[in-house]
């Protein structure tokens, strides 16, 4: 298709497509949240510093379907920019199928841009997305240092972390360039490139937030649990910006944007005491007026830390507890135990934090027993909010890896990896089986009278008062689907 004649050259485009926030089955659909891929932040950040035009599309904000995108993207690029060197994509699985589509149109307008897909799925299912036509190089793991050397014009054969295509006529050889090595010191890359982001337009999930505007962030890389079923993209290993750092990203978010609440989404905010306990100091003697919340393990929490934290303006935590029966867990290899659940759940309350649990139901070896026992537990034990997921097995854990040698994936769709659907055939439990005690686990949660009342009890703003009937009203849509 013919481009205009304008005057304008973009050395790169990065794209994150929509995400699965369809009319789905999940609780997620009530509960929608919209922050950004900030890994797309990250990389424009460091090609910017290294001298290159670069800018985000974040369709989930500004083109939330693929119907939508084609005429957006007439108008906000093909309109202003004759030449697009490089797009580069991020999907993760639930997204990639739309951001094939996407990046096919893209190839419409700009035949001569080289399409380049990274993130979670593309490094783990490489030959699936290389072998698409329109797509030309695959990113595996980080994409800074490899993506400005493409851009930079390096000799592709030279590049460490890639996949491409080496071309005979028409023919294609798949070609595995060497492993790129990790990034090992996060405090030297330059400032996310927050301000090619739609920030104001983002919103948190019900029920997570104290005040706004929010804005969500990361702070580490790689992660040393090995849960069968997170993937990894970046290893084992733990990389993490220091408390400074940390500091220097919010008080920018702060002083830019007016960003009030911040919501850490590492795998395990406080794997390093330390540096948790350094970051809420420079918070507090810098008298910041925030609130933030983040994701946790229960072995990783002490009650010093925790009341730093709330001193901080921390406000919620969520722990991944999964299930409580001894023999699911060790399946999942999740390597934690009731004991740690109660005591972490006990010293975030009495540090005056809200607890926000997250269970799964259909884990191998799940009973409908053993998801009784955890829905009697999890009540008792009385959280601030439950999350419940349906397990599902992503390409590159563990858990995908042994139920596709086991004949136990039901589905390849890749559009149906939105935790409302049973992936994976388990032994005990039939699809109707799962999905009843889906329901029965967040029913016999949220329909009590202890809970309306803890709720009505922590209202104190009128801020507090929307956002609970928010909740309400978004629980009344899950249940109604159902």
């Amino acid at each position: 298709m013919k481009i205009a004649d304008n005057k304008y050259v973009l050395d790169c485009l990065l794209i994150a497509p929509p995400r699965f926030y369809r009319k789905s089955k999940n609780i997620w659909w009530g509960v929608e949240s919209n922050f950004p891929h900030l890994g797309l932040a990250d990389i424009a950040g460091y090609l910017r510093w290294k001298g290159h035009s670069v800018r985000i599309l974040d369709c989930l904000i500004e083109s939330p379907s693929v119907q939508t995108f084609r005429k957006y993207f007439e108008k906000e690029y093909v309109s202003k920019y004759s030449l697009i060197k490089y797009i580069g994509f991020t999907a993760m699985t639930v997204e990639i199928k739309k951001a094939f589509k996407i990046a096919e149109i893209c190839k419409e307008y700009y035949p001569n841009a080289i399409i380049v897909f990274g993130g979670v799925h593309a490094t783990f299912m490489p030959e699936e997305v290389i072998n698409k036509e329109y797509i030309d190089i695959i990113v595996i793991g980080e994409g800074e240092i490899t993506l400005e050397e493409l851009v930079r014009g390096e000799e592709i054969e030279n590049i460490n972390g890639i996949v491409y295509k080496n071309y005979s006529n028409k023919d294609y050889k798949i070609i595995y360039n060497k492993p790129r090595e990790r990034i090992t010191n996060l405090d030297i890359l330059p400032m996310p490139a927050f301000d090619l982001l739609p920030i104001h337009k983002y919103k948190p999930a019900k029920g997570s937030y104290k005040q706004l505007p929010a804005m969500s962030m990361l702070t580490s890389r790689g992660c040393p649990g090995k849960c069968t079923f997170c993937s990894k993209p970046l290893g084992n290993k733990l990389i993490y910006k220091s408390a400074k750092t940390i500091f220097k990203e919010v008080k920018y978010l702060i002083d830019n944007y007016g960003i009030r609440e911040f919501q850490f989404y590492d795998d395990n905010f406080t794997s390093i005491r330390k540096n948790v306990i350094d970051f809420c100091k420079l918070i507090i003697n810098n008298q910041l007026k925030i609130s933030w919340c983040c994701f946790s393990r229960v072995d990783y929490v002490t009650p010093k830390m925790l009341k730093w934290m709330k001193y901080a303006g921390c406000h919620q935590i969520m722990y991944g507890i999964e299930t409580i029966d001894k023999k699911v867990l060790n399946n999942v290899n999740k390597k934690i135990n009731i004991k740690q659940v109660i005591n972490a759940v006990n010293w975030t309350k009495q540090a005056g934090i809200d607890n926000r649990l997250a269970f799964m139901v259909g884990n191998p070896g799940d009973t409908k027993e053993s998801i009784i026992r955890n829905i009697v537990f999890v009540n008792k034990l009385n959280p601030d909010i439950l999350i419940v997921n349906i397990t599902t097995p992503y390409p590159g854990t563990e858990m995908f890896k042994w139920a596709k040698e086991k004949n136990l994936i039901l589905t390849y769709n890749w559009d149906d990896y939105d935790f409302s659907k049973q992936i994976m055939r388990l032994e005990n439990l039939s699809e109707k089986d799962i999905k009843k005690l889906y329901n029965l686990m967040y029913k016999k949660f949220y329909l009590r009278f202890q809970f309306f009342l803890k709720k009505l009890s922590k209202i104190e703003t009128i801020l507090d008062f929307k956002i609970l009937l928010e909740g309400f009203y978004s629980l009344f849509l899950f249940f109604k689907r159902k």
